[in-house]
């Protein structure tokens, strides 16, 4: 008998799992971030509310099934939740792909627990933070570098104009063998590149507004990969463009969207030295429409009319390389003026590429895991409508007129 009592007593679980769970369970109850339960051969236990509003799915749905499914990473090769067994804590950032194939910024944490080990995955969607964190920056660096164009233009282009004419002049007095002649070349050589550095600087301090015309992301590939056919084949990168069915013409300027294009497609090829794959993907998306808040324009911050889509279609260019990708530290940078990874870059290509996205109403996002390659999304709203304008000085009335 007591031999019984003994066996049972061995038979009943731990206390310890127990509150555990029940711990877990409130958890779940009560909490506003995402939270995946995660079991010890890496299959979904439990989801919250939460974390089935974010990802789209059905919690019913989703048990018993490879996590790995259901929190996916839009860097290839990259998998969170391998990622997290790895550790007892962790804390990062990701870019998740949901169930209806848009992305999801999250903040993501993860805590192991138990014999054989469990998983906890917690995360919280970073949309609104993230924009407005960008936006402020932002305005910070437009409030700068409009101060400091009108005096650039002044101050340098005019003495480069002096350098340029002068070393002109000695460059014909001076025969082709003549040693100075190399000297006066280097002179006109450095001067075109600080007029560059000019113009590009002032491009991106005063945007020209989109002439917005129904066109073909499609199309815009095509140019650019023209015009680096040569690029291309000496870098030894294949191209590969993959465009979705029945996609109908989006509003655009072809050629400031093919000046960002043709950027991205110019960093790719020098993040892949030994050659590599770079990748063109066109599809269509829908987006909740974004809340409108305090420091947007003033027709942003009226209440939006009744009847006014909660979703928002959009077309998205997804370029993606095979190359060296960059540090997780350097991430947050790459927006910031005058910032570059390479020794003879002016830091100003991305900059300019996302002041023209967010000229056309859209947004650029960049995911990259080093050794592992890039991935840049451009979305594009499909609707007729520029971004914002900044005319400090416009009358209300007429911020109406720059929503078109």
């Amino acid at each position: 008998m007591d031999e019984a009592r003994r066996r049972r007593a061995r038979s009943k679980p731990a206390a310890a799992p127990a509150a555990s769970d029940a711990l877990i369970a409130a958890l779940f109850g009560d909490a506003d971030s995402g939270l995946v339960l995660v079991d010890a051969r890496g299959r979904v236990e439990a989801v919250n509310a939460a974390a089935a509003r974010l990802l789209s799915i059905t919690p019913g749905r989703v048990r018993r099934r490879p996590a790995a499914e259901l929190l996916r990473s839009v860097v290839a090769g990259e998998d969170p939740v391998a990622e997290a067994f790895g550790v007892a804590r962790g804390e990062r950032e990701a870019l998740l792909l949901t169930k209806p194939g848009t992305e999801l910024p999250v903040l993501l944490r993860s805590y192991r627990f138990g014999q054989p080990p469990r998983l906890l995955l917690s995360f919280r969607d970073l949309t609104q933070p993230r924009r407005m964190r960008e936006e402020l920056r932002r305005h910070e660096r437009l409030a700068t570098l409009g101060q400091l164009s009108a005096g650039v233009a002044h101050e340098i282009r005019n003495p480069l104009a002096g350098i340029g004419t002068s070393a002109q002049v000695l460059l014909r007095r001076f025969e082709p063998r003549d040693e100075r002649a190399r000297f006066v070349s280097v002179i006109l050589d450095e001067v075109s590149r600080l007029d560059r550095i000019v113009n590009s600087l002032l491009q991106y301090a005063r945007p020209r507004t989109p002439e917005l015309k129904a066109d073909s992301l499609a199309r815009c590939i095509e140019k650019v990969l023209e015009l680096q056919s040569d690029a291309l084949a000496a870098a030894r990168v294949s191209a590969q463009v993959v465009v979705a069915p029945r996609l109908g013409p989006v509003y655009i300027d072809a050629d400031l969207v093919t000046q960002v294009l043709l950027n991205l497609t110019v960093n790719a090829l020098q993040a892949m030295p030994d050659g590599g794959t770079l990748r063109f993907d066109v599809r269509a998306l829908r987006r909740r429409r974004a809340p409108r808040g305090p420091g947007r324009r003033a027709s942003d911050r009226a209440r939006l009319p009744r009847g006014l889509p909660s979703w928002v279609t959009y077309q998205q260019v997804r370029v993606s390389d095979s190359g060296v990708g960059i540090p997780r530290g350097l991430q947050s940078k790459l927006f910031d003026p005058f910032f570059s990874t390479r020794p003879q870059g002016t830091g100003l290509g991305l900059s300019i590429s996302q002041t023209i996205m967010q000229e056309h109403g859209g947004s650029i996002a960049i995911a990259s895991r080093e050794g592992r390659g890039t991935t840049v999304l451009l979305n594009f709203p499909v609707e007729k409508r520029n971004g914002e304008r900044r005319q400090l000085d416009a009358r209300p009335d007429d911020a109406h007129a720059a929503h078109r």
